[in-house]
């Protein structure tokens, strides 16, 4: 079975190709000019910088690959056994399946919902529902309809917050699905034609856009729902809303191929799968990452003690004083601290892996190392951490007005540390022994190491 390569774009490159030029010289300069936007606003809001668009281009990595993958695939599957049909017919209703299972174990009802949205599309692509000759004559309108509302839905229910499958937002959330329903049954009736003629509307004179067999604004929705998917993954960086901005290309190119049993089917199924591993990810993230600072967690580092053997050697690091900082400067300032000194800490030379161990305390273990080997890292990394300074704000009371003071402040750390050896055999008796060395170092008045 032999399927043809998109052939409107070939058609289109062959009749048009100075429009197609010009329409890719547009579409980089927007791109370029939408990066700088959020990269402005970034560093305006929060001190981000270019560096975090290439957050953005790790994070959507997999979907990538997997959007690849798919592609190369629909390109050279010229035949395939008549036996695989059922699998690749089915193959994505199970992963939907699963992910909507995950989704409700895990309580994220945004994959959930997503995998419904996304499985109820796909039935009505494959027109194998449509027996009811009343409907037939209806495809394209009904195509159009599905086209223009599905993008609208994959960034609604991506950006909305996680409130549970069956609460009462969760059935808001049913019933929205369920008017859809209704407002599309009620756009194909006779009388409303003039109306379902505006999803033809053709709101751009823009030649690439005319070449996708799909709707003009359908192609607009799903770019704008991708833009905006990638601004909040470029403010708050998650695998999860990475997930979501990959199922917005997987749908797009499957409503694309719709015509192709192989790549509806297909891009379908990686658009399941993309967000199957999204919540594998998250849960993992969950229990063995500190959401605050992102550092591996105090179970993660309980098995990575148990992988330890040979010599190796153990820090325990606390944030001096950091109750009366936290009482001082209030519980958001307080998160900052730990967050900038846990990326320090990530940072950290001679091979250290970071821990969050709990509250302030941290732990970096070494591998291979004895105890006078990462003696001048750590003390580098303390040296470092006392310099910075940072800015802190606090309300005080000011001839009887309470105003806002910022004041340039920095934060010290305190380090015990201690190695495998004769008195301490097992990881557990040398974290014992770092913690003890720590106390000591805040007896010895704070901001030293000790052994």
């Amino acid at each position: 079975m032999h399927y043809p390569i998109i052939p409107q774009l070939y058609e289109a490159s062959k009749n048009s190709s100075d429009n197609i030029q010009q329409d890719c010289s547009f579409m980089m300069k927007f791109v370029k000019n939408y990066a700088m936007i959020i990269d402005i606003a970034g560093i305006y809001k929060r001190g981000y910088g270019m560096r975090n668009i290439a957050r953005i281009m790790k994070l959507l990595s997999l979907p990538m690959a997997l959007t690849t993958t798919a592609y190369i695939l629909f390109l050279n599957v010229v035949e395939y056994p008549q036996s695989l049909t059922l699998v690749f017919q089915y193959i994505s209703y199970i992963l939907f399946i699963i992910g909507m299972l995950l989704g409700l174990r895990f309580n994220k009802s945004k994959v959930f919902f997503l995998c419904l949205i996304l499985g109820i599309s796909q039935l009505l692509l494959s027109n194998d529902y449509l027996i009811f000759p009343f409907v037939n004559d209806k495809l394209p309108d009904i195509f159009n309809i599905l086209a223009l509302l599905l993008p609208i839905n994959l960034l609604l229910f991506s950006l909305f917050k996680e409130r549970g499958i069956f609460t009462p937002w969760g059935k808001l959330k049913y019933g929205f699905i369920i008017a859809q329903f209704i407002f599309a049954w009620w756009l194909l009736i006779p009388q409303n034609q003039s109306l379902r003629l505006f999803t033809y509307y053709r709101l751009l004179h823009f030649t690439l856009l005319d070449t996708f067999a799909i709707p003009q604004l359908s192609s607009l929705l799903f770019l704008f729902a991708f833009l905006v998917l990638c601004t909040k993954l470029y403010f708050n960086p998650t695998i999860i809303d990475s997930s979501f901005a990959g199922v917005v290309i997987m749908t797009f190119i499957g409503i694309l191929l719709k015509d192709h049993f192989l790549g509806l089917n297909l891009f379908y199924a990686m658009a399941g799968l993309i967000l199957v591993i999204g919540v594998v990810e998250a849960s993992y993230f969950m229990a063995y990452k500190d959401e605050l600072t992102g550092i591996p967690a105090r179970r993660a580092l309980k098995e990575s003690m148990l992988k330890l053997s040979g010599k190796y050697t153990i820090a325990m690091i606390d944030i001096d004083f950091f109750k009366k900082f936290n009482d001082a400067y209030g519980h958001a300032a307080g998160d900052e601290v730990l967050h900038r000194v846990a990326s320090n800490l990530a940072r950290v030379t001679g091979g250290g892996k970071a821990f969050r161990f709990g509250g302030e305390e941290f732990t970096l273990l070494f591998s291979n190392k004895t105890k006078e080997e990462v003696i001048p890292q750590l003390e580098e990394l303390r040296k470092n951490i006392a310099k910075q300074k940072h800015a802190y704000k606090r309300k005080r009371k000011v001839n009887g007005k309470e105003k806002v003071v910022t004041k340039q402040l920095s934060v010290t750390i305190s380090i015990g540390v201690a190695e495998k050896n004769e008195n301490y055999k097992t990881a557990e008796e040398v974290l014992q022994a770092a913690d003890k060395a720590l106390y000591r170092a805040k007896k010895n008045g704070r901001n030293c190491l000790c052994k």
